[in-house]
């Protein structure tokens, strides 16, 4: 694990200034860095029912290229001169809202700025975590958006069991490198990943304990499904889309069923996207294919948490982070989710709890 954050140095300001990375305008293709300006504003005052929480880590997700296209896909899209948003880690300065106490820690959408205006009645809870013998950028990761989509998609959407045979797209991701390991204490047989690379596949095989991976950018990933699921793949938890989605639809078992992540290929830089071309086998096949998005799990998330840290801590799941530190980076991060990062969870640390 990754782990540069440290645990006692106060590293962001405490002047009073509100250091904030707004959207400079929309971008065109792949995000840039230059999309966004550096400014500084006053520290909000919260009104009626809101809480002002001074942000400690920024988490990083491909999806946030979507709320940049005038669409906004799932969310509002963000505007320019709006605050970059985010899913984020801070701690209460004020509150107006009972349920929450000046000091509490708490995990949700928040935005780049060190001080944002957060509520607790939006898409997904605003958490209060709880003290844990673990480091709270976790609830970003294993315990956040990336481990209970992963979660839920095998869980509840794929319903791996038994002696199936699973494959994972982009299995170094921060929900593909979990998807693969929860599948594994779900009982199934083998489980294979897809990774860019022979670095990232070997790190697939030997850190999250999958049984096989493909570079699908160096070889036949044809033909590489053939060899390793020579009676089908029962399970696919997509990620990609594109190419990849299309040959492993002519990969999949009688009554297979398909999850659709993400669409990582598609670089997200528009929410209208070509479908596949082997559709065709949903019929001939009689597969089953559905989409996952956490809000609709948004009353289950306590529970779902609760069954990753079992997990957790019988060793079935390793926790994967990659920590970098300073407020300043926060543009040229989210480009490398599409150019290539580490592996696990990407996660910016800008402040400690005071």
């Amino acid at each position: 694990m990754n782990m540069e954050a440290g645990t006692s140095k106060m590293v962001s300001n405490a002047t009073g200034v509100n250091r904030q990375w707004l959207l400079a305008r929309r971008p065109v293709g792949a995000v840039k860095t230059d999309d966004f300006r550096l400014t500084e504003g006053e520290i909000p005052t919260p009104g009626a029912g809101d809480i002002l929480v001074r942000t400690l880590y920024f988490g990083f997700d491909a999806s946030q290229r979507i709320w940049l296209t005038d669409d906004g896909g799932y969310m509002p899209p963000i505007m320019p001169g709006d605050p970059m948003r985010c899913m984020g880690i801070g701690q209460v300065v004020r509150s107006n809202d009972a349920n929450y106490r000046p000091g509490d820690l708490v995990e949700g959408f928040m935005s780049w700025q060190d001080y944002v205006i957060v509520r607790s009645d939006g898409p997904m809870p605003l958490r209060c975590l709880p003290k844990a013998d673990y480091p709270i950028s976790w609830n970003l990761g294993v315990f956040g958006v990336g481990g209970l989509t992963a979660y839920f998609g095998i869980v509840d959407g794929l319903k791996v069991k038994g002696g199936e045979t699973v494959v994972v797209s982009a299995a170094t991701g921060a929900t593909g490198s979990l998807a693969g390991q929860i599948a594994k204490a779900m009982g199934a047989k083998k489980v294979i990943g897809t990774a860019g690379g022979p670095e990232k596949c070997k790190w697939v095989v030997e850190h999250a304990g999958y049984d096989a991976a493909i570079d699908y950018k160096n070889g036949d990933l044809s033909a590489q499904l053939s060899k390793l699921c020579p009676e089908g793949v029962d399970a696919y938890f997509d990620n990609v889309g594109g190419d990849m989605l299309d040959t492993l639809f002519l990969h999949m078992a009688p009554k297979g069923r398909i999850l659709i992540c993400g669409a990582m290929s598609s670089g997200y830089t528009d929410v209208k996207l070509q479908g596949p071309r082997n559709y065709m086998r949903i019929c001939t096949h009689q597969l089953t294919m559905q989409g996952i998005l956490l809000f609709f799990y948004r009353d289950q998330i306590a529970e779902g948490a609760a069954r990753l840290g079992q997990w957790v801590m019988e060793g079935k799941l390793l926790v994967e982070e990659d920590m970098h530190e300073g407020f300043e980076k926060a543009p040229s991060l989210l480009p490398t989710m599409f150019t290539g990062k580490a592996p696990g969870k990407l996660i910016l640390h800008v402040a400690d709890p005071a």
